[in-house]
């Protein structure tokens, strides 16, 4: 957990501990922390998601920027929590089990709330499991080890017979973080209304020409479409981005531009992503 936690107020404090007991009663979920909590700390990210328990995540680091949309691709996520604080009595537990000092806040004896920046609820078949994500920078630190927090969560969450998971991202720097980023704003956009004319238009176009095209670039496979049915320019690249997102069609993440990609390297998935 960062320093800026540690520094919390004990007003502040004893304030995020009556909301959650109250949002518990209430039968809602609430986070932790904000990023209105963390200000000036590293690049924070809100955005609004389908999957998010509370209708938007709050994104401390590129990182963890990563790491959601990695847990929103996946087919078997229904469900994303941010920032889920731990109850103190299960970490100091859990701390006491593994002997490992709890944590505390700065210049003060109380132990501190610990949250997991990340919770999954997972459906495999008609199976529900909950996978707890721990976020770490990979620029911060290359050892494998865990530090003393997350060996704490890993702990409590294993005693609530929940799968937990540290992930190191190096930020949105990476090939596959981008075009997920690029697949997700197009996606996220179509969530909740109708597609236009137009947009059904354009999506239906490209795909026949996905189909039947094995050596045109997929960019010169949208001017087409844009040209064709006189579109606005971007048409048919936002058709594309909306049909991966839905995932009608698939390619390889890790390329650095999707649309330079010849429409025979783009595929209809077999199987969930």
């Amino acid at each position: 957990m960062s320093t800026k936690t540690l520094k919390m107020k004990m007003r502040t404090i004893h304030r995020k501990l009556k909301e959650q007991q109250d949002a518990r009663k209430a039968g809602i979920y609430l986070r932790w922390i904000h990023t209105r909590d963390m200000p000036g700390s590293g690049i924070k990210t809100r955005l609004v998601c389908e999957k998010a328990a509370a209708d938007e995540l709050h994104l401390m680091s590129e990182a963890e920027h990563a790491a959601f949309l990695e847990a929103w691709w996946r087919a078997d996520v229904e469900t994303i929590f941010d920032h889920q604080a731990l109850d103190r009595g299960k970490t100091q537990r859990a701390a006491l089990c593994i002997n490992i000092d709890h944590p505390t806040y700065i210049g003060r004896t109380e132990p501190a709330v610990l949250s997991t920046d990340l919770v999954l609820n997972v459906r495999r078949g008609r199976t529900y499991k909950r996978e707890a994500i721990s976020v770490r920078s990979a620029r911060t630190d290359g050892r494998a080890t865990l530090t003393r927090t997350q060996l704490i969560e890993r702990r409590t969450w294993e005693d609530d017979a929940a799968i937990f998971k540290a992930v190191a991202f190096h930020g949105m720097h990476k090939n596959r973080s981008k075009n997920l980023a690029w697949i997700f704003r197009a996606h996220n956009d179509t969530v909740g209304r109708q597609l236009s004319a137009s947009e059904l238009t354009a999506q239906s176009e490209l795909m026949r020409i996905l189909k039947s095209r094995k050596d045109m670039r997929v960019v010169d496979a949208c001017r087409y479409v844009d040209s064709k049915f006189q579109l606005p320019s971007g048409s048919g690249v936002q058709a594309f981005r909306q049909l991966a997102g839905r995932k009608a069609l698939a390619f390889d993440l890790n390329t650095s531009d999707p649309v330079r990609l010849l429409t025979g390297d783009v595929w209809k998935p077999k199987r969930p992503v």
